[in-house]
Order: C-alpha cells, then structure tokens, then sequence
C-alpha cells in the first residue's frame, strides 16, 4: 500500500473517530444546557437563556414547533370551555367568544374561534408602547421628552371603565410618564397625545414587522383575531422584537393594569398577570369586551387572549372570569 493511500486512511480513521465524540458528548453536553432537548422531533419544544436577572421576560434561542403538540393534554380544557361558550350564546348573553390558550414554556397551544374578528380598540395601546420603545433603543432620549396636556385631543373616546387616575388638563408630562397611563390605566388622552407626538408609520411598522393586520383607513371596525393578537405578548415575552430591559418594562406596566374585571378578577392575588383590556361599545346594542395576557403561573407561565361580544359588559366580563378561571384551574391540577 502506498504512503499516499496509508495517510488517506489513518486522515479517515481519526474524522470518524472526531465524528463519534463530538457527536456523543455534544449530544449529552446540549441535553444538559437544554433540558426540553430529549423531547421526540415531532413536539413541540423552545429552548430559553432563562430569565437570570429579569422578572418577566424569557429569552427564546430555539424553537421546534411539531404538529399537533397539546391536542391530548389539552383538549378536555378546550372542550369544557367550548362547551361552556356554547350555554352562554344559546342563552343570548354574549353573541362571539374567542379564546387563544398557550404555554410559554414548551408552546402547546389551543384555540376556540381564533380567527373570528373583533374591533382591538385600547388592545392596540401595546403597539404604540412598543414602537416608542423600539426608539428608545437608540435614542433613549425620547422618553424624557416633555408634552404638555393643553388643549383636548381629537377622536378621544368616551371609555366605559375609566381610569382611576387621569391625566390632567393643563400639565405637562413625559412620554414615559403618558406612556405609563396609556397601558396602567388604558387613559385614551395619554394615547392620543402620544400619538400626536410620532410618526404614525413607527406605530404601524411594530405590526408590520410581527406580521400583524395593520389598520388603514378602509380597515372595517372588526379586524384583529386573539391568535394575531397574542403575537405582541410572545415577542415581550420572548424578548424578540423589543431588547430585554424594554421589554421587562413594557410587561411591567402590563402587570400594574388597573383594570381587574376580566382575566385577574377570579384569580389568586399573589399571581402577577400582565395584561391589556380593550372595549368597544359599535350601536346597535352591541359591545365588545377583551383581555389579553400572561399569566405567571409557578414556573408554567402562559399566554390567555379571550374576546367577546355581545349585549352587555357585565355579562362579557364574566365570560372572560370564568375562562380564565378554568383555565388557571387546569393548569393547578397539571403543575401543582
């Protein structure tokens, strides 16, 4: 055998052998940075950084969405809340429900109705949040910016649940601080005149860029599904639109909403829930009532979006309590 064939073989001996280590002991090394890793290919799993030393954000690395994954686990949960949606609109007391059900751990998911439409209204405050945000990320700046409240804004709506603290005609306020009364208290002046103090192309471009319906002037009342929706949770969670301090802010002035007559309100106190409501009330006796957010269950956080319709806010708001509550009821018989 020729020297030439002798180094070709000893070069094919030590490839294989480099081959089967690395193979082996990455393998082993990436299961044990990845705990999901020993799931089968056809689940569904995410692999994180960890939160280290934010609260309320999970940074995603990876993901592998399988088909299907969830529908065993889940859909007894989906079932009874189908079932309970069913009692209430033969009974009349809501016309439309929809609900979007995701664990931010691993990623199963459910959906009942998910692509029916509905008017966002103040769901759409996160956006303008984020996008003053996304700014703020190379000119911080911007959120020190002072806007005087002097004059009532144009196109204000009239709000059923009012915040508890408005802003004040005649004050003078930073955008950080508009921006805090916009989400805590879905305050409509703060939207409006934090709207009047940016390019409207920077808002539309978070929802672009996230692959969401962009409203335009021809966009009927009713566009947004909670699936879509519930895309500007993930990346906050996820951290994948907004950098990690921003948005560990965005979801800590979610989790101070003042409003507590949906998701929060049958739920424990010590559970930390960031949220955003949205209402509308479109003639004809007709209103709409949503709330959408994460819920930090003990290690399991996940994502609930729940939109209605129907005669009354009342009887909506109770449909939103009582999904969320049997939601939060699965998921203590799962992870407890």
């Amino acid at each position: 055998m020729s020297v030439f064939k002798n180094k070709r073989l000893y070069s094919g001996l030590i490839l294989l052998f480099m081959g089967i280590f690395i193979g082996y002991f990455g393998n082993n090394l990436f299961s044990a940075k990845n705990p999901n890793n020993n799931q089968p290919q056809d689940t569904a799993s995410e692999f994180h950084s960890g939160n280290g030393a934010y609260k309320l954000i999970n940074p995603l690395y990876e993901c592998n969405t399988g088909e299907n994954y969830g529908t065993k686990e889940l859909s007894s949960l989906k079932n009874s809340i189908d079932g309970y949606i069913n009692q209430l609109t033969v009974k009349n007391s809501v016309t439309s429900v929809a609900v979007y059900y995701r664990d931010l751990n691993n990623g199963p998911w459910f959906g009942i109705n998910q692509h029916d439409v509905f008017a966002p209204s103040s769901l759409l405050k996160v956006p303008v949040m984020m996008a003053y945000y996304r700014m703020a990320e190379s000119n911080p700046a911007i959120l020190d910016k002072k806007i005087k409240y002097a004059t009532q804004p144009d196109g204000v709506i009239s709000q059923n649940f009012q915040t508890q603290n408005p802003i004040v005609l005649g004050q003078t306020y930073t955008v950080e601080q508009l921006i805090e009364s916009m989400i805590v208290g879905s305050d409509n002046v703060a939207l409006r005149l934090l709207e009047d103090n940016i390019d409207n192309q920077k808002i539309d471009q978070v929802t672009i860029d996230l692959g969401i319906t962009t409203a335009t002037n021809s966009t009927p009342d009713d566009f947004m599904d909670v699936q879509e929706y519930s895309t500007l949770f993930r990346v906050l969670y996820y951290s994948t639109y907004l950098n990690k301090d921003y948005s560990e802010k965005a979801l800590q002035l979610l989790s101070q909403a003042e409003f507590k007559q949906g998701l929060v309100s049958n739920l424990p106190k010590n559970i930390l829930i960031a949220h955003k409501f949205g209402e509308r009330e479109v003639g004809n006796g007709t209103h709409q009532l949503h709330d959408c957010g994460i819920v930090y269950y003990p290690d399991h956080p996940y994502l609930i979006c729940v939109m209605t319709k129907g005669p009354g806010f009342n009887d909506l708001a109770t449909t939103i309590q009582q999904i969320s509550s049997k939601i939060y009821a699965e998921a203590t018989k799962m992870y407890h």
